[in-house]
């Protein structure tokens, strides 16, 4: 994979709008020894072309169609068969009922409980067991984001079943989720 074709394929993406590519991708379009291109992809991404953000996903730095909210863009790539959604730490900080700002994005996931550390941030996937169909009322589609948040009540109530810090909650007396499922 020469410098000079991986930048007309970098520009080629960014036109289509895509700004996130996998590893796969890369091996259908640059065919050939496998050694050699992944000693490519590790140049180029010493250089600064492409960013490396998980095992098998890279992003065009350079895009011009890159996401406002990166961090929260890279879910779907990272679980794209779960549901996944912001959730606890995350969804109470900004309804203001945690006065801090968490350090990273906590998000349910149907899918396995998994840390990943990005270069633009950390994102922590906890597993939910619960059915899509009883989530559903208490999830909002967020614009910003292009990503499901729970209702604040959900996020205190996904806080406390995964025995999670409430320290930091500000209101508990009101206690609001006690009329919702408590399943």
């Amino acid at each position: 994979m020469h410098l000079r074709e991986l930048m007309a394929a970098l520009e080629h993406w960014d036109a289509a709008g895509v700004w996130a590519f996998s590893s796969n991708t890369l091996k259908l379009l640059f065919p050939g020894d496998g050694r050699a291109r992944l000693k490519a992809l590790s140049a180029h991404q010493s250089a600064g072309l492409i960013v490396r953000v998980a095992r098998g996903l890279y992003i065009n730095p350079r895009a011009r169609c890159l996401p406002d909210d990166l961090l929260a863009a890279l879910v779907p790539f990272l679980r794209p068969w779960d549901l996944n959604y912001l959730s606890m730490e995350s969804v109470l900080s900004e309804a203001d009922w945690i006065s801090q700002i968490p350090s990273r994005l906590t998000l349910m996931t149907t899918g396995r409980s998994q840390t990943f550390q990005t270069p633009y941030g950390t994102l922590e996937f906890v597993h939910t067991a619960r059915q899509i169909s009883d989530l559903r009322p208490y999830l909002n589609w967020d614009e910003r984001r292009s990503i499901w948040a729970a209702t604040p009540d959900c996020a205190l109530r996904d806080l406390r079943r995964v025995g999670r810090n409430l320290d930091l909650v500000t209101d508990l007396s009101q206690e609001p989720y006690k009329h919702a499922y408590t399943k």
